[in-house]
């Protein structure tokens, strides 16, 4: 006797995990927006959708024109049956009859057309009009073992402008439904169609229907905050150039339209790179609505098809305190500093660089226009293959010669540092410029007036006097080193004076 129990409570539990439901659409009671079947027109209860081409689902009865579709579909289970009452009987007009599709029959006689499959979905022509006064939909509804939550996503938080919002559940055929306000201060109940968008800081609440059950409520809260726009970036960053090239802009927030100007006046938006060939100074600026990021911009300048030389040789140009005194020192060439960490200059003609240690250093700076090389010469034994980039250094720097003996570094900066693993004996650098050294550093020009003459000696020989060897408008130190002594003497101005006496500055 309790096997038997057993076995009917059983499949008790087996009869109650399916249950088959019925929805019935009663006009007036449920219905749709139209009151003429011109247009298409949709209505929904407990989880049934009908909706039809051309209907008129707010009259009484429903109709569906002719050479329209009537589809009936389901989100709470699988449709086994439809059952339309027509106000007309079979051949009779708005009988059932004019219904026609896969799964439809109807009898002679009678005024009621019977869909029956299983489906989720399912679609029905019309030969001639149709005028329904009762729908019946048989659904095979699986009852709730778990019904989980919806999620948000996002799942709440900051945003800026306007925030698309979607909703899912993890539970098949569940239905959602949310509204603005949390569990406690309910407003009214939306049911989940399809994305949302959140203008303002909103909270919201969602939960998850399927037949009677409900799952628990999940709040979320989405925080406006005032719209930032990202500054654009520019490609290649700002810089020198030798060729022509194009400049592109790209801003890292989202559907940001970009503006860019070339004298900070006139504003253009950007769609194509922008072409460059000489000189020039761009603008740019992004924009999301009303909202600017700030001006930033990006100077490109064209590098002169002139060089210039400027030559170390430690014969003739001497650091000061380095001759023979190991130590640091700096030799100052027009434009270009030499500058050695740890080292000194021989009178037997060459830069000793000694190293690695912690005062080490060999670098080469330029206040006028790039370098663009860097030739070395070396002495056999502590040749130029001892030395190699600093790190952060960009340009390429090869070796050659017997024994790694000459070494030329190739690039274009204004700073170019040097490592070195052991000691090395340089004899000569010769350092190219990409452009002319310029009227700041015409050797000679002692008054910075653009040209050598006796005024210059004037110049130097009352500086001289007075000891006052300071930059100023009127007097370049740089320029008063004629002897190339690395110092301000009256062998310059001897020197200066063989300059004039000979036609040149050369």
């Amino acid at each position: 006797m309790k096997k038997v129990l057993s076995l009917l409570f059983v499949a008790l539990l087996a009869m109650s995990a399916w249950a088959d439901t019925t929805v019935t659409f009663i006009p007036g009671v449920t219905k749709g927006n139209n009151t003429s079947a011109t247009a298409a027109d949709v209505m929904v209860l407990n989880g049934v959708t009908i909706s039809g081409t051309k209907a008129a689902l707010a009259a009484s009865p429903y109709r569906f024109a002719a050479g329209s579709t009537a589809t009936v579909s389901s989100s709470v289970g699988n449709i086994k049956k439809v059952e339309f009452t027509c106000e007309g009987s079979y051949s009779q007009s708005y009988g059932p009859d004019q219904f026609y599709g896969n799964g439809y029959t109807c009898q002679s006689g009678s005024n009621v057309g019977i869909w029956q499959g299983d489906a989720a979905s399912f679609v029905l022509n019309t030969a001639s009009q149709v005028r329904c006064t009762k729908i019946v939909v048989t659904i095979a509804e699986e009852v709730v073992e778990e019904l989980v939550a919806p999620v948000f996503s996002p799942n709440g938080g900051e945003f800026s402008g306007s925030l698309e919002v979607t909703l899912k559940c993890a539970t098949e055929n569940a239905q959602i439904f949310y509204w603005i306000g949390t569990e406690e201060d309910q407003g009214t109940w939306i049911y989940y169609r399809g994305p949302f968008y959140v203008t303002e800081t909103t909270t919201y609440t969602a939960v998850s229907k399927k037949g009677s059950e409900m799952s628990e409520y999940v709040t979320v809260t989405f925080t406006k905050v005032p719209q930032t726009v990202e500054a654009p970036v520019f490609t290649p960053a700002e810089g020198t150039f030798s060729e022509p090239f194009e400049v592109t802009l790209e801003c890292a927030t989202p559907n940001a339209k970009i503006y860019y100007s070339l004298d900070n006046e006139l504003w253009s938006q950007y769609v194509d790179p922008i072409p460059v060939t000489d000189d020039i100074t761009i603008w740019a600026k992004a924009k999301v609505g009303d909202v600017e990021s700030e001006v930033v911009s990006a100077t490109y300048t064209k590098l002169s098809s002139e060089t210039s030389e400027i030559v170390f040789n430690a014969l003739n140009d001497f650091g000061e305190s380095a001759l023979e005194a190991r130590g640091h020192f700096s030799i100052v060439k027009g434009p270009v500093t030499m500058y050695v960490g740890d080292g000194k200059i021989s009178r037997s003609g060459h830069y000793a660089i000694y190293g690695p240690n912690d005062s080490s250093a060999f670098n080469f700076t330029s206040v006028g226009a790039p370098i663009i090389k860097i030739e070395f010469k070396s002495l056999y034994g502590y040749a130029v293959k001892h030395l190699s980039l600093a790190d952060g250094i960009d340009g390429t720097f090869t070796v050659s010669g017997e024994n790694g003996t000459d070494g030329v570094w190739e690039g274009n900066a204004q700073f170019v540092d040097f490592d070195q693993n052991m000691q090395v004996r340089i004899t000569e650098v010769i350092v190219t410029l990409a452009g002319p050294i310029g009227p700041d550093y015409l050797k000679g020009d002692v008054n910075k007036d653009g040209y050598v003459t006796i005024s210059d000696v004037t110049t130097l020989i009352d500086h001289l006097l007075s000891g006052d060897f300071e930059e100023s408008d009127q007097f370049s130190p740089v320029n008063a080193d004629v002897f190339e002594d690395n110092a301000v003497s009256i062998a310059d101005v001897t020197t200066l004076i063989d300059m004039l006496l000979s036609g040149g500055n050369e």
